[in-house]
C-alpha cells in the first residue's frame, strides 16, 4: 500500500517536473534551466543519513545507446535549509516509470529502445522527473587518429539573417560569395542562413525566427552576426575587419562527430575533445542546401538558390535549441561524448542536408569554442592543426 502511495505522489511529480535538468552551472539565458551538483566539492565520506531538504535528479545524458553498456549516470542532490547542497545518491531509491524495483546502480543502462522516466525517492520526499531516451542505430565515432594532440583548427560562425522577399538582402549574399572565395577569409569561419524575414520563402523555418529573434534582429535586414553574439555587421570592410578579430589561432576544443539517417530518423554521436578545463554545451542543426525560392532584388541567377539554410535546432527549450544542450566538464587532453536523435522533416531534402555542430562554452557565458559542419549520413574527425 505504501508502495502505491508512493508511485501516486511520483507521478504527480513527474507531471508537473517533466524533463532533462540542466547542470549548468553559469548565469543562464533564461530561467527555464536549473543549476546541478558542484561535484568539486562534495565529501565522498559525508554522513548524510540525517540531512533534511529537497532532493534534486540529474542525469549526465539524456540519449543513450540501447546495447546494455553504454549509461547515462544518476545523482541526486540534497538542498539543505542552509543552501548547502549534498550528494545524498547512495541514500536513495532511483525508478523508472513502470518498474516495480528500485534500479541496482546509478549507471542506468538497457538494452531496449524507449523514453524512460526516472525519479528518486528518499524517505516520502520525492524528486524531480528526468527522461533518458534509448537508441538504436548510434554510429561509431571516426577514430583519433592523434590522441595526443589538442591543437585544434578554429572556426567562427557567421549568421546571416535574410529572406527571399528581402529587397537589400543580395548585397549581403554578394559579400558572403566573395568572402567564400577569398583565400584570406574563406578558411576562418563556417556559415548558416537564418532565413527570418518572410514566411513564403520556401527556406524559411521557425528555427530560423527563433534564432534571428534571439540575436536581436528586430530592425533592418539583411545583418550578419557572430558566433552566437548580437554583434553584428552589414558592411563588407567592417565583416572582415570582424572576422579577422575574432579568429584564433588554435582553438580551445576540437569537435569529431558521425552521423547514420534511418528513414527519417537521425543519430548523431559527438565528441568533445579539449585542450583546457572547461565545461561546453554542444548544439545540433540541421542545415538544407539547394532550396529554389526567387530573391527579390536579385542581380544574378545563383542568388535564387540558397543553401545552408537552417531548418531545425535540436533542443526542448531555446536555450538548448541554440546554445546547446550541457556537456559538463570536459578535463584537457581528455574528450566526452554526448548523442543526439531526432526526425528529420519530410518536407525537406535529405541529400541536401547535413548538420552543423557547434562547441560553446558554458563557463559563465555562451561564447563559441568551435563549430564545424557533419554530413547527414557521415561523420567529421577532429580539425588538427
Amino acid at each position: 500500500m505504501k508502495k502505491l502511495i508512493f508511485l501516486a505522489l511520483a507521478a504527480l511529480m513527474m507531471n508537473a517536473c517533466q524533463g532533462t535538468v540542466d547542470p549548468d552551472q553559469e548565469n543562464p539565458k533564461d530561467n527555464t534551466e536549473q543549476e546541478g551538483p558542484n561535484d568539486d566539492n562534495k565529501d565522498p565520506n559525508e554522513d548524510t543519513s540525517d540531512l533534511e531538504g529537497a532532493i534534486t535528479l540529474y542525469a549526465e545524458r539524456e540519449v543513450i545507446k540501447a546495447d546494455g553498456a553504454y549509461s547515462s549516470k544518476l545523482s541526486v542532490i540534497l538542498l539543505d535549509r542552509h543552501g548547502e547542497e549534498h550528494d545524498v545518491t547512495e541514500d536513495v531509491e532511483i525508478y523508472y516509470e513502470g518498474s516495480d524495483a528500485p534500479l541496482t546502480s546509478s549507471d542506468f543502462k538497457t538494452d531496449k529502445e524507449g523514453e524512460y522516466v526516472l525519479y528518486a525517492m528518499r524517505g516520502f520526499d520525492i524528486s524531480n522527473s528526468v527522461t533518458v531516451k534509448a537508441v538504436n542505430g548510434v554510429p561509431e565515432l571516426p577514430e583519433d587518429q592523434d590522441a595526443a594532440n589538442t591543437a585544434f583548427a578554429h572556426r567562427m560562425l557567421l549568421l546571416q539573417h535574410t529572406g527571399n522577399e528581402c529587397p537589400n538582402c543580395p548585397r549581403l549574399m554578394d559579400v558572403l560569395k566573395r568572402l567564400s572565395e577569398n583565400e584570406t577569409y574563406k578558411d576562418l569561419y563556417y556559415h548558416v542562413a537564418s532565413h527570418s524575414y518572410n514566411e513564403s520563402d520556401a527556406a524559411y523555418s521557425s528555427a530560423a525566427q527563433t534564432l534571428s529573434k534571439a540575436m536581436n534582429l528586430t530592425r533592418n535586414y539583411p545583418m550578419l552576426t557572430y558566433n552566437l553574439t548580437t554583434e553584428d555587421g552589414f558592411n563588407e570592410d567592417e565583416i572582415k575587419e570582424t572576422i579577422l578579430s575574432l579568429s584564433k589561432d588554435k582553438a580551445e576544443a576540437g569537435i569529431a562527430a558521425s552521423s547514420a539517417l534511418d528513414g527519417d530518423k537521425v543519430r548523431v554521436n559527438i565528441s568533445i575533445k579539449s585542450a583546457v578545463d572547461s565545461k561546453y554545451r554542444v548544439a545540433v542543426w540541421v542545415l538544407e542546401d539547394n532550396i529554389h525560392s526567387p530573391q527579390s532584388g536579385a542581380n544574378a541567377s545563383w542568388q535564387n538558390m540558397h543553401s545552408n539554410c537552417l531548418r531545425y535546432m535540436y533542443g526542448a527549450e531555446k536555450t538548448e535549441c541554440i546554445y546547446g544542450k550541457t556537456l559538463g566538464l570536459v578535463k584537457a587532453g581528455e574528450s566526452k561524448d554526448m548523442i543526439a536523435a531526432f526526425d528529420l522533416d519530410p518536407k525537406w531534402v535529405q541529400e541536401n542536408c547535413k548538420l552543423m555542430i557547434v562547441a560553446v562554452s558554458a563557463n559563465g557565458d555562451y561564447s563559441l569554442a568551435n563549430c564545424t559542419y557533419c554530413p547527414i549520413e557521415g561523420s567529421v574527425s577532429y580539425d588538427y592543426l
